[in-house]
């Protein structure tokens, strides 16, 4: 499954919001190899989407929509996209283009999903691709405004979509405050993924010495450390509950999982949201590069990031977003830019347009500053 564009309305803290994950010109020289529909090049996707901006913007909201979306087109259970509704006194609306293979043809299909009067109405559209086609020639033919709606009892009855996914958020996100190992088939994948828990955790801490499975647990690991008694550590524990390893290094276990996971091509959609707060940003660089250097065809890679570093390394301009929250009237509007609307020379660095701040999306720090001109007692 691929998606190429979602369209928000109400919906958590998006108002009239829209994002694009197609991009229309054939680049003459890129990193990400692939970056088109199998068989299909002249269909063309974003396999990598790199969202950055201030705090609040909008970054961890955007990864649970399109989680809850691909649950909600794997499950039918429309409970996922009321959970995601930011006023359910007022109409709302979810519009997702993707791709999915179905019977060795690829599909295009736009789901939306329309909550109107206290009531769910959706509509559905399917086109199957050919060679030649592009994803902003065929937009056309869905662009036409549908006119007809289903009941959702109705919808459930008439599309048939799967998709698989891996989703990791902060240890702040309940659900996400849990260890989660990975359950292999074999033993060789037993094998690498050991091998992937050990090379990520001895990076972000040195001292420790090696990690290894505890047969005699169900899926529990020990970890060897040079200056303290081994850590056991079994899966289902709270983060919080795992003894003397850093920060950091507790997020490592995701981290091994990500990789893990993309490596074998388990998932197909990878949405990896703020794994880095206590991780160096150079360690933050190679875990990314790795991920990317792992996709497979028709795979994608969502991330979210405070590190500018990011934008140093060699990737298109279409992969970097700028987030955005600002006033409009009377309500807050969230926003995202594209760095390949404003620049796409080769000799230009992405970080160039953060440092410029071209899409106006660096923090207003002047309360912060404030602070130290020692306001009297309740001055603003």
């Amino acid at each position: 499954m691929i998606i190429l564009y979602l369209k928000l309305d109400n919906v958590l803290a998006f108002n009239d919001f829209e994002v694009s994950f197609s991009y229309p010109n054939k680049l003459r020289k890129t990193t990400i190899p692939n970056e088109h529909v199998s068989n299909i090049p002249s269909f063309r996707y974003k396999k990598v989407n790199i969202f950055m901006g201030t705090n609040a913007t909008g970054k961890t909201s955007l990864m649970k929509v399109i989680w809850n979306m691909l649950a909600f087109l794997n499950n039918k259970d429309i409970n996922v996209i009321k959970r995601i509704l930011n006023n359910n006194k007022k109409e709302s609306s979810v519009i997702m283009d993707f791709i999915q293979m179905k019977d060795n043809q690829n599909i295009l299909n736009r789901v939306m999903v329309l909550y109107h009067k206290e009531k769910f109405e959706m509509g559905i559209k399917t086109l199957p691709l050919k060679p030649g086609d592009s994803y902003e020639k065929r937009k056309k033919d869905f662009d036409k405004k549908i006119t007809h709606y289903l009941s959702y009892p109705e919808c459930v009855q008439k599309f048939d979509i799967s998709s698989g996914w891996n989703i990791v958020l902060p240890a702040t996100d309940f659900g996400f405050d849990k260890v989660n190992f990975i359950k292999t088939n074999n033993k060789q994948e037993s094998g690498e993924y050991l091998t992937i828990l050990n090379n990520v955790l001895k990076t972000l801490d040195p001292s420790i010495e090696g990690i290894s499975k505890i047969n005699q647990a169900d899926n529990a690991y020990i970890i060897k450390h040079e200056n303290i008694d081994n850590i056991v550590i079994q899966d289902g524990m709270s983060i919080l509950d795992i003894d003397y390893l850093s920060s950091g290094t507790k997020y490592g276990i995701n981290l091994a999982n990500i990789i893990f996971s993309i490596k074998k091509h388990r998932n197909g959609i990878y949405l990896v949201d703020e794994q880095f707060s206590y991780v160096n940003s150079e360690i933050e660089s190679s875990v990314l590069s790795t991920m990317i250097s792992l996709l497979g065809d028709d795979e994608q890679l969502f991330f979210t990031t405070h590190n500018t570093n990011i934008l140093d390394m060699n990737l298109p301009f279409h992969s970097f977003y700028f987030m955005k929250k600002e006033k409009a009237h009377s309500t807050k509007t969230i926003s995202v830019f594209c760095a390949s609307e404003v620049e796409n020379r080769n000799n230009v660095s992405a970080k160039t347009i953060v440092d410029n701040d071209l899409f106006a999306t660096a923090p207003d720090t002047d309360k912060i500053f404030a602070l130290a001109n020692d306001p009297k007692d309740g001055d603003e």
